[in-house]
Parts: structure tokens; C-alpha cells; sequence
């Protein structure tokens, strides 16, 4: 069993000791994070989109410490620490996690410097390397980089791009106010739909090369709590259909390597249909197009909380896998 930390206890280090609290291969050892226990305790039982959780985190110390060097990592014995806080992207400041005495880094955002971004069914070779600092993108990243794994091996891609429509997050403002670095996610998130940038096509570029020069994604922020869809339409080298691309993807996902991260719908859902729904992508059959044969457009829908974490979970167990 793997020992884990987790730093940083937002909406994803909470979903993730959700998903990996009590599982066989994983052991919950620490949660450092600067707010008090009593108030992460609290935001872990109520959860105004998934619900209570009923499980009290047994066994689990709370540490609020704000300097990772200072952490307990070697005399606790961590393996991984999932490092989901949000400001330690870059290997420079990721790294003070190994100094602490962890033995591996997993980051919850797309990072910078000695980072591998490693996704799961993508560029799975990666975690036989044994890095010791990897990162899982975003959840943005995952709903896009399988579909365009897919198309790239079986149709061939000379250029693609990306729109995600997401739900809002926690960088955008609840009313109107000033927001020094994009003025529009200063505005009120659950009343607009807000053009905004991500870094998914950076992302997807590490973890498939063939993309550069090839690629771009942009985001559109609209007033949904959770779940997102990503539209991915590309130019294929290879002739095809809408049904050839769909019967593709039905083949594909029953593949090992897509096991928790990719998925088929073949049903009219909408978006609240997907929040809980455990996998980083869902491509929706019924909204597939082809235009001339050669002009592809996929849909795949996330929800960029519970789904993302899915893929985190295949992450984090192949990492421990390498220990």
C-alpha cells in the first residue's frame, strides 16, 4: 500500500481523498493544508454539488504547515505526495516536496521545468521512467488529449483545435470586481459566459509531440457549478465518416488503456447527466461530424472535478506502481 500526502485540500484534494480513502492499494497518511482542521473536515462532509460524504477520515494527520520544507514527509514515510495547492507548478517549488523526504511528486495542474506531464493512456510509457515529479494537466487536458490520441493513431491529424465550454471555477469572481490579469473573469461567474484562455494545448502538446506546431485550444467559461464539454475539430490525413469515427471510438474505449478515462455515450444527455461521472472524457456519438470526409469534429464531455480525479487516481496508482 502506498503511502500518500496530499497538500493542498481545495476541490480536488478533496475529491481525491474521496475516490482513494479506504482503496486497497492507497493509504490516506497526511493532508497539510493552511486552513483548520475543523473547517476541512467540514467542507470534505458538505459538498453543495456531489452531496455529504459519510466517511470520517480515520487515521489521517491534519497539518497546516506553509512551508513544504518543513513538512514530515520522511518521518511519515510518504510515497506520493499529490500536490493539488495550486501554487507549487513549477519543479523548483515542486521539488521541496522530495527534499522533505517523499519519494514521488504527482502535481494537479499543467507545470513547468523537470515536470513529465503523464496522462494515462496517452503516454502511459512515462511512468515506467520513474520521475519523481510528474503532473496530470488539467481536466481540460484530459477530456481532449484521448480524443485526439485517437484520431492522431487511426485517421491521422494535419492541424486540430479545441474549444472547451466549462463550468466556472474558483479564479473567477462571484459578483463583478477588478481582476488584474483577464478582466473578464472578473466578472459575475454564474451569470455570464466568459471567454478565457487554457492551458490545455501546451498540455497536450507534451504529452503528444506530433501535435506541436498543429494544435490550440481555447475555453469559454459559462454559469454551470460543474461539468464542461470539449469540442475538438481536426483535419485528418486519412478519409472517413461520421460512423467510421464513432465506431472507432466504441472500439477503442473497450481497450485497457482507456480503462477510467475514456467513455462512449451513444445517448441525447446534457451536461448535469455527466457530474459524478468517474472518467476523464465522454465522447458523445450523437454529436460526431464529418465534413468533406476529412474535417472531424468529436464532443467529449467532463466533469472537470469528479472526472479529472478518475484520472488522477490511474496516475497516482501507476506512479506508486513504479516505486
Amino acid at each position: 500500500m502506498a503511502k500518500i500526502a496530499i497538500n493542498g485540500f481545495g476541490r480536488i484534494g478533496r475529491s481525491f481523498f474521496k475516490a482513494a480513502y479506504g482503496m486497497p492499494d492507497f493509504g490516506i497518511v497526511a493532508i497539510n493544508d493552511l486552513a483548520d482542521e475543523k473547517t476541512l473536515k467540514y467542507l470534505l462532509k458538505y459538498d453543495s454539488v456531489y452531496g455529504r460524504y459519510l466517511k470520517e477520515p480515520h487515521g489521517v494527520q491534519f497539518l497546516a504547515e506553509k512551508d513544504p520544507a518543513k513538512l514530515p514527509w520522511k518521518k511519515l514515510g510518504i510515497d506520493v505526495v499529490v500536490e493539488s495547492s495550486g501554487f507549487f507548478t513549477t519543479s523548483e517549488k515542486a521539488k521541496v516536496h522530495l527534499d522533505a523526504g517523499a519519494k514521488r511528486v504527482v502535481i494537479t495542474a499543467p507545470a513547468t521545468g523537470d515536470v513529465v506531464t503523464a496522462l494515462v493512456g496517452v503516454n502511459d510509457d512515462l511512468f515506467k521512467k520513474g520521475h519523481p515529479l510528474t503532473c496530470n494537466a488539467s481536466c481540460t487536458t484530459n477530456s481532449v488529449a484521448p480524443v485526439l490520441k485517437v484520431l492522431l493513431e487511426n485517421f491521422g491529424i494535419k492541424k486540430a483545435a479545441m474549444t472547451t465550454v466549462h463550468g466556472y471555477t474558483a479564479t473567477q469572481k462571484l459578483v463583478d470586481g477588478p481582476d488584474s490579469k483577464d478582466p473578464r473573469r472578473g466578472r459575475a461567474a454564474a451569470l455570464n459566459i466568459v471567454p478565457s484562455t487554457t492551458g490545455a494545448a501546451e498540455a497536450v502538446i507534451q504529452s503528444i509531440p506530433e501535435l506541436a506546431g498543429k494544435f490550440q485550444a481555447e475555453s469559454i467559461r459559462v454559469p454551470v457549478i460543474t461539468g464542461s464539454i470539449s469540442v475538438t475539430t481536426a483535419l485528418v490525413e486519412k478519409k472517413t465518416t461520421r460512423e467510421a469515427v464513432n465506431d472507432v471510438f466504441k472500439k477503442e474505449v473497450a481497450k485497457p488503456r482507456w480503462a477510467h478515462v475514456l467513455k462512449v455515450t451513444e445517448d441525447p444527455i446534457v451536461v448535469t447527466d455527466i457530474v459524478g461521472e468517474p472518467y476523464g472524457a465522454i465522447v458523445d456519438t450523437t454529436l460526431t461530424q464529418v465534413l468533406g470526409g476529412d474535417l472531424v469534429k468529436v464532443f467529449s464531455w467532463y466533469d472537470n472535478e469528479a472526472g479529472y480525479t478518475a484520472t488522477l487516481m490511474e496516475h497516482v496508482r501507476r506512479v506508486a506502481e513504479g516505486l
